[in-house]
């Protein structure tokens, strides 16, 4: 179960949790956008050393 279906879950069950659920899955999309530049400058930087 991944992460979102986990935070729909526990709204389901204590929907007085809400803020908390959101402000997880905002830290847990930030993570994820700063993994996918991370990789995309990582791209980049082995692309420019093997031309």
């Amino acid at each position: 179960m991944s992460l979102h279906e986990d935070c729909l879950i526990n709204y389901l069950q204590k929907p007085d949790e809400l803020a908390y659920t959101t402000e997880i899955l905002k830290l847990n999309n930030k993570l994820m956008e700063r993994e996918f530049v991370k990789n995309k400058i990582s791209d980049k930087i082995r692309v420019e050393l093997f031309k």
